[in-house]
């Protein structure tokens, strides 16, 4: 609270008080001497009262002495200062006492007006000058008053506030409303008024169990917060946990997956991306592993067509008969296959130099009678070796090696008159025609490679220059057994993988088995999957991938899926160079999946493995196609990874080689059955 005012201004002295007057000013000044003992206010508020007690008997003798000098008669101002001995209370009295006459008339008038107009003058507290609203009471003094405040208000006539909250906060710990003469202290949101109205206490709002409803509810200071697991937001309208669309706030580079509580990114797997480190962005899949990539100019080589047609088409004219003399140097590890052809259209003389089990195999038709026989060593071993082919005057004689292996006698020539020439038709790598218009049916396709050829004695140099321009004619300079997948096309076959059983009515059953030999290249690609061309779906899949899509963590790993679903993973050191082996098994209530001989961990309950299972049976009850080294042109999300394997793999399906010659369909860059060695230094 403010100090109260001090009274007016003290009187000048006045002339010597009679003996009565003193006695009770001297009571007076004891009275004083007691209050200045007690605190200020205390004193204040004590001695007022009495002080105006004291004067009590003055005041009285004062009043009836004015009511002689100025009601009953006209008083001057020297006779109003011998009523109030003293020039303030004459100074306050006499201007008003003449307001009084201007407004009631004379005494003499005896208007009853008049008597209380100047009966009220002396006492300068009526009319009360003190604000209403903010005194405890009006003090009157000689010629001036005093206006005793209530708490919290202030100034002489107590009409000022007193904001005690401008002070130390008005005592409150946190928030102190000031109103008019008073205050009080409040707390902020998440607190209450402690019971001493000036301290907060917090109020848990956890110890409402239905503060948050379905979330985690977490006291704060003053507040509390509802909780959710990572990837869902609280809803408060709802009181749940809701998933948060991650894919909405454009978090992938190319395409996203929302899940409840996740996301995942896709990549251009058939583009050659895959996801970097954060697992949003898109990165090049590079090899990881070298591999003896280098091509001999010198080389040719004859699986680059897979459709069976030759790779290299010549004809010779001669204008006398002429036999046919033909030498090279050639290495496969493929068991089947057409070498070269000789000979004129498809109803006239011709033979077939081919492979069959590894061994050579030459058919022949003369004056249309055909004729197979196959002799000589097993050559399908991968170390080069010299064939040649020599047409004599009533035999044909096959040399592997110098060594003759074959020695067949024929009726007749080679080369056949036409127009007044001689002509001959070679092909090398494939036929003129179509395969079942042999002898005997064989698969054309032949993954090896030849070099140091001589036709007809060295007539057949435009050969080398063109296979010298064109290295996807070319050989690998060093192979070993397997097939290459470069990491830009797959091969795909039409198997069944339903079985019938033999008892009557009893249902189909279906079985899924896979071993791959494999020594990747790269990090990321497709080994073996399953694709329904009508619904474009792919029901299984086995891929490498280097990043573990739920925990969002890069690592090596083997993922086996249906569909988009990963059912089992097993880590791999896929970048070490070596070959690994990885296992598959899938029939109706299992799948397991083994890198190494090692089992791999389920991603999936049993119940959802149940799930899993029951929609690949749905698809192999369709026409499904199986795919080697990559997939078609599928949606990115259709399985965890789309991109096309890099590096050596052979694949056995339900116990049977897949033998890439044999597919339905393979890339052209895919050997059958050759691959190239990892180079020595990353070995």
């Amino acid at each position: 609270m403010a100090p109260s005012p001090s009274p007016g201004p003290a009187a000048p002295r006045a002339a010597p008080l009679p003996l009565p007057l003193r006695l009770l000013l001297l009571l007076l000044a004891s009275e004083y001497a007691l209050a200045a003992l007690l605190p200020a206010r205390e004193a204040t508020q004590f001695l007022r009262p009495r002080q105006r007690r004291a004067f009590q008997v003055f005041e009285e003798a004062k009043q009836g002495h004015l009511e002689r000098e100025c009601v009953e008669e006209l008083c001057s101002r020297e006779e109003a200062r011998e009523v109030f001995e003293n020039d303030p209370e004459t100074d306050y009295f006499y201007p008003r006492y003449l307001g009084c006459i201007d407004k009631y008339g004379s005494p003499y008038a005896k208007n009853p007006g008049f008597a209380t107009c100047v009966q009220n003058l002396p006492d300068q507290c009526t009319p009360n000058p003190c604000d209403k609203k903010g005194t405890q009471a009006c003090q009157d003094l000689m010629g001036n008053f005093f206006c005793l405040c209530k708490a919290g208000w202030g100034g002489r006539l107590c009409d000022r506030d007193v904001n005690e909250c401008s002070q130390e906060n008005g005592g409150c710990l946190q928030i102190c409303h000031n109103k008019p003469g008073s205050f009080h202290c409040a707390c902020h949101s998440g607190f209450q008024l402690s019971s001493d109205g000036r301290t907060c206490q917090d109020i848990d709002e956890c110890a409402d169990s239905e503060a948050c409803g379905e979330a985690r509810c977490k006291n704060l200071p003053g507040s509390y917060s509802c909780l959710c697991d990572k990837g869902f937001a609280y809803s408060s309208q709802e009181k749940a946990c809701r998933d948060v669309d991650e894919c909405l706030q454009g978090r992938c580079e190319q395409v996203c997956v929302n899940s409840p509580g996740s996301y995942t990114c896709h990549c251009d797997g058939r583009g050659g991306l895959k996801l970097s480190q954060d697992m949003d962005t898109c990165e090049d899949i590079l090899p990881c592993v070298p591999f003896s990539m280098a091509k001999s100019v010198k080389s040719l080589y004859l699986g680059r067509m897979f459709s069976g047609t030759p790779v290299i088409r010549l004809r010779f004219k001669r204008l006398q008969p002429t036999r046919l003399v033909a030498e090279f140097d050639f290495r496969t590890f493929d068991p089947e296959g057409i070498l070269l052809f000789a000979g004129g259209h498809q109803d006239s003389t011709w033979i077939v130099l081919a492979l069959r089990a590894g061994r050579l195999e030459l058919q022949l038709r003369y004056n249309g009678v055909g004729r197979v026989t196959s002799s000589g060593p097993v050559i399908n071993h991968g170390m080069w070796q010299t064939i040649s082919v020599e047409e004599l005057a009533r035999n044909l004689v096959i040399k592997v090696n110098r060594d003759a292996v074959m020695k067949i006698a024929v009726a007749g020539d080679l080369f056949q008159p036409e127009r007044g020439l001689y002509h001959l038709n070679l092909t090398v790598g494939g036929i003129p025609f179509h395969e079942k218009d042999l002898v005997q049916p064989i698969n054309p396709r032949l993954d090896g490679c030849m070099r140091s050829w001589n036709w007809l004695n060295g007539e057949d140099t435009t050969i080398q220059e063109t296979v010298k321009a064109n290295p996807k004619m070319q050989c690998f300079s060093v192979t070993e057994r397997g097939s290459f997948y470069p990491g830009s096309g797959f091969a795909f076959y039409s198997l069944d993988y339903m079985r019938t059983p033999l008892d009557i009515g009893t249902e189909s059953t279906w079985e899924i088995e896979v071993v791959a030999h494999i020594r990747p290249a790269a990090d990321t690609g497709v080994l073996f999957a399953l694709w329904v061309p009508d619904l474009r779906a792919v029901p299984l899949s086995v891929a490498l991938v280097d990043y573990h899509s739920t925990k969002k963590l890069k690592k090596q790993l083997v993922v086996l899926a249906v569909e988009h679903v990963a059912l089992a993973l097993m880590e791999i050191k896929v970048c070490d160079g070596q070959e690994h082996m990885v296992t598959i098994s899938l029939r109706e209530g299992e799948a397991t999946l083994e890198v190494d001989g090692t089992r791999g961990q389920s991603e999936v309950s049993a119940t959802q493995l149940q799930e899993r299972l029951a929609v690949l049976e749905k698809h192999l009850r369709s026409p499904v196609l199986t795919f080697a080294g990559g997939l078609p042109d599928v949606p990115l999300t259709s399985a965890p990874v789309t991109a096309f394997y890099r590096g050596c793999m052979t694949l056995e399906v339900n116990r049977r080689l897949l033998d890439l010659d044999e597919a339905a369909y393979k890339h052209s860059d895919i050997t059958a059955h050759s691959c190239p060695p990892v180079e020595p230094t990353a070995a």
